[in-house]
């Protein structure tokens, strides 16, 4: 208990790190450069930019958990998102902090409470192509500080994700380790589905060697121009105890790139050793 605590404040210190290290950079961009990042909102209502600098600012939470070895739970995420969104706060702050007129500090003048209120009732868009074309938002700053806020929070929740998501063995309190993968490509997508419902029906009856088999005698092994499809099974081990997982992933061709299938994601955990996996151990085939 008392290691799992340790290493709870070892990953907050991380993320405390580089949230305030994105906040620096952020500040230094915008009074230098005149270039709000974490301003940039698309439509109004989609702070891009937020989520963007948010995902930055919480790395350290996902580069501290994997350093670690601690994989965040439900109450962690409230400190991740408190941190995150907070971002928000400690930037104005280094702005109130930082800012002067006539040779004079801003904070001679005015609190950061009221410095605050006046930043975000005089934020101001240009809605035209000249500079002039500017509309200040006035109370309606609030609502837009309440979306920079949550773009923060979201850029936190994705690191979260990030670090919650990847294979994990609860026994040795590891993250697991790629060994390999394994590729099959499809022309149609009822061909794919067909392959990920035996894969995943032989792994639900314990039958890994099976599923494993099953999915490399299906479909290609090399992409051609006929292909739309893929579906890559990954193989995942701890270096402690051997405990091997399983990760069932497809991709749909869309243009020039491969989009995610969410529809027939799959991972399962299995503690026996499977030959087929040894023998995919840094391989791909």
């Amino acid at each position: 208990m008392i290691d799992k605590l340790v290493r709870g404040v070892i990953v907050t210190l991380f993320g405390i790190a580089t949230t305030a290290l994105t906040a620096i950079g952020l500040v230094y961009l915008e009074l230098r450069y005149d270039c709000a990042i974490y301003g940039f909102v698309y439509g109004f209502v989609i702070p891009f930019g937020a989520m963007l600098s948010g995902c930055l600012a919480a790395s350290g939470y996902y580069l501290g958990s994997r350093l670690v070895n601690y994989r965040p739970g439900r109450l962690f995420f409230v400190n991740m998102l408190a941190v995150s969104g907070g971002n928000f706060f400690l930037i104005y702050w280094l702005k109130y902090s930082l800012l002067k007129v006539d040779g004079e500090p801003v904070s001679k003048w005015m609190t950061f409470a009221d410095y605050l209120r006046f930043a975000l009732t005089h934020t101001a868009f240009t809605l035209g192509h000249s500079p002039d074309d500017k509309y200040v938002l006035g109370v309606g700053g609030y609502a837009y500080a309440a979306v920079l806020i949550l773009g923060f929070a979201c850029g936190g929740w994705i690191m979260f994700r990030l670090a919650q998501s990847a294979a994990y063995c609860e026994a040795c309190s590891l993250y697991m380790q790629k060994q390999g993968s394994q590729t099959r490509y499809f022309v149609k997508r009822d061909d794919l589905a067909g392959c990920s419902a035996a894969f995943k029906s032989e792994a639900e009856r314990g039958q890994m060697r099976k599923a494993v088999d099953l999915h490399s005698r299906a479909g290609l092994r090399e992409e051609d121009g006929t292909t739309g499809y893929f579906l890559r099974v990954e193989f995942m081990h701890c270096k402690r105890c051997g405990n091997q997982w399983l990760k069932l992933a497809a991709r749909e061709r869309v243009n020039n790139s491969w989009n995610r299938m969410s529809d027939f994601r799959y991972s399962t955990c299995c503690g026996e050793r499977i030959d087929a996996i040894e023998k995919l151990a840094g391989a791909r085939y």
